[in-house]
C-alpha cells in the first residue's frame, strides 16, 4: 500500500491545478455579494424612472385637455405649441432616462450570471480539493501529526456547529408552537368576549336564542383553550422542558336547569361571572404564554449568535486544515524534487 508521500507525489500536480483555480476564482463571492446590493440600487432606481414616466404623461394627457380650450387665440396657440414642447421633452427625457436604467440593468443581470458561473467553478474545484485531500489524509497520518491535530480539530468544530444549529431549529420551531398557543388563547378570549355580549342579552330577556348563542361561544372558547393546551405540551417536549405547563383554565359550562327551569336575573347575572372569570383565566394564559414565547425568542436569539460564531471557528478550522495540507504537499513534493535532482546529477560510471 503506497504511504501518505507517495500518494502526495503522485497528487502534486492535481493539487497545483486546484489551488490555481481557487486562486483565480477567489474573488467571485465578494464580488457577488456587492453587485448584490447594486443590482438592488438598481432596481429601485429602475422603478423611480418608470415612475416618472408613468407621472409624465399623466400630466401630458392632462395638460392636452387644458389646452384645447385655448385654440382659438393666437397668442394661446403660441403658449401651447411651447408649452407642448416642454411635456415632449420631459417625456423624452424621462423614457431615455428609464431606457438607461434598462440598459444598466440587463448589462448587470448578464454579470450576475457571469459571476454565478465563476462562484460554480470556485465551488466544483474546492470540493475536488477536499475530495483529494479526504482521500490522502483523512485518519491517521503517522508522518504528519501536525496535519492530524488540525483534522481533529476540524473534525470538533463541526461537531460544535451541528450540536448549536440543531438547537436553534429547534427553539425556532418551539416559537412557532408558542405563537400558535398565543393564537389560539386569542381566538378563546374572543369566543368569551362573545358569549359576554350574548349573556348581557339574556340577562335582559333575550330567551332562548341567547341562551343557544352563549353556549355556542363559550363551546368555541373551550375548543381554542383545549387546543392551546395541546400545542403547549407539545412545545415543553420540543424545548426538554424549558417551556413550563400552561396554567389552568375552565371555561364556564351552563345547564338546563339553569336555562330552563330556574332561567330568571340572578341565574343570568350568576352565569355572566362566571363567564368573566373564565375570561380571567385565559387573559392569565395568555400573559404566561406570550411571557414563554419572549423567553423562547430571547433563546433563540442567543443562539443564533452562537451557531454564528460556530460557523465562524469552523470555517478557520478548515481554513488552517487546508493551510497544512498545502504545505505538506509543498514539502513532499519539493523532497521528490530534490531527490530527481540528485538522482540526475550522479556521475556515471564505467
Amino acid at each position: 500500500m503506497a504511504s501518505t508521500t507517495e500518494r502526495i507525489q503522485t497528487s502534486a500536480e492535481r493539487n497545483r491545478l486546484l489551488l490555481s483555480i481557487l486562486s483565480e476564482t477567489d474573488y467571485a463571492l465578494p464580488a457577488l455579494q456587492q453587485h448584490e446590493s447594486y443590482l438592488g440600487d438598481l432596481e429601485r432606481q429602475r422603478k423611480d424612472a418608470t415612475k416618472w414616466v408613468e407621472e409624465v404623461d399623466k400630466m401630458r394627457k392632462k395638460e392636452l385637455k387644458e389646452h384645447k380650450k385655448y385654440r382659438d387665440s393666437v397668442m394661446k396657440r403660441l403658449a401651447y405649441k411651447v408649452s407642448g414642447n416642454k411635456d415632449k421633452f420631459e417625456e423624452k427625457a424621462a423614457k431615455e432616462e428609464r431606457e438607461y436604467f434598462d440598459a444598466l440593468y440587463e448589462e448587470a443581470m448578464a454579470y450576475k450570471t457571469e459571476l454565478h458561473g465563476i462562484m460554480s467553478r470556485h465551488s466544483s474545484a474546492q470540493h475536488d480539493l477536499d475530495t483529494l485531500y479526504d482521500a490522502i489524509f483523512d485518519g491517521p497520518t503517522p508522518e504528519f501529526p501536525e496535519e492530524d491535530s488540525m483534522e481533529r480539530a476540524a473534525k470538533e468544530a463541526l461537531q460544535a456547529y451541528h450540536d448549536t444549529k440543531v438547537r436553534v431549529e429547534v427553539e425556532l420551531e418551539v416559537i412557532k408552537t408558542l405563537s400558535a398557543v398565543v393564537r389560539h388563547l386569542d381566538e378563546a378570549l374572543y369566543h368569551i368576549e362573545d358569549a359576554l355580549d350574548h349573556s348581557r342579552m339574556d340577562m335582559f330577556g333575550g330567551g332562548t336564542i341567547s341562551d343557544m348563542m352563549e353556549r355556542n361561544a363559550l363551546h368555541k372558547a373551550e375548543l381554542s383553550t383545549q387546543e392551546a393546551q395541546r400545542l403547549m405540551k407539545q412545545a415543553q417536549r420540543q424545548s426538554k422542558r424549558q417551556v413550563t405547563r400552561m396554567l389552568p383554565v375552565h371555561i364556564a359550562h351552563g345547564s338546563i336547569l339553569s336555562d330552563v327551569v330556574f332561567d330568571n336575573i340572578f341565574t343570568d347575572m350568576a352565569f355572566h361571572d362566571k363567564i368573566k372569570a373564565s375570561r380571567a383565566e385565559v387573559q392569565r394564559c395568555r400573559l404566561d404564554a406570550d411571557c414563554q414565547l419572549a423567553d423562547a425568542r430571547s433563546r433563540y436569539q442567543q443562539l443564533d449568535q452562537a451557531v454564528q460564531e460556530k460557523a465562524q471557528g469552523l470555517e478557520t478550522a478548515r481554513s488552517e486544515l487546508q493551510h497544512t495540507r498545502e504545505l505538506i504537499f509543498g514539502q513532499a513534493t519539493a523532497a521528490a524534487s530534490g531527490s530527481d535532482q540528485r538522482g540526475d546529477d550522479k556521475p556515471v560510471t564505467e
